[in-house]
């Protein structure tokens, strides 16, 4: 770290040392899966989605849905790891799974994307947490109060972007 960014001067020559907030390269991980009829699966990690987390993430919704499982992802590498595709390959549950990739840099095909839209700029519109600590619960509580409100995400499925049609 260099000395300038650690410090600055104040009046008289005498250096003010500023505190640095180490928070700033945390982040939080989000993945999220929604049905038409409204329903929602989400989850919030502090360390980013490998290949492990994103078949854990999989499995979680094969939990919760009986039937077969349309899943429209991104092009992101945790999508196409050896891991992924070997759950995707060799765990009878996967049979269940229909995965469509959409086009690269085309979120609005996705209605789960619709999802990060409302967290961002509803849900966490005009706040400003310190650190991760301070904004896991907020993010928690904005996803929970989504998640209770079906019609909302039963609406996303009606973006007039979206390439998905029930």
């Amino acid at each position: 770290m260099s000395s300038y960014a650690a410090r600055t001067y104040a009046p008289r020559g005498r250096p003010a040392v500023l505190p640095i907030n180490s928070e700033v390269s945390r982040r939080l991980y989000l993945a999220s899966a929604i049905a038409p009829s409204g329903e929602m699966i989400y989850e919030v990690r502090e360390q980013a989605f490998d290949g492990q987390a994103i078949v854990g993430f999989l499995k979680q919704v094969l939990a919760a849905v009986a039937e077969k499982v349309l899943i429209i992802w991104d092009n992101a590498s945790v999508h196409d790891c050896a891991a992924t595709r070997q759950f995707l390959q060799t765990a009878a549950e996967a049979k269940r799974l229909h995965l469509v990739k959409q086009p690269t840099y085309s979120p609005q095909l996705n209605a789960d994307e619709q999802v990060w839209s409302q967290l961002k700029c509803v849900g966490l519109k005009n706040s400003c947490y310190r650190s991760v600590k301070e904004l896991k619960p907020k993010v928690r509580e904005e996803m929970e109060k989504l998640k209770a409100n079906r019609h909302l995400i039963q609406q996303f499925f009606h973006h007039p972007d979206l390439g998905f049609y029930d």
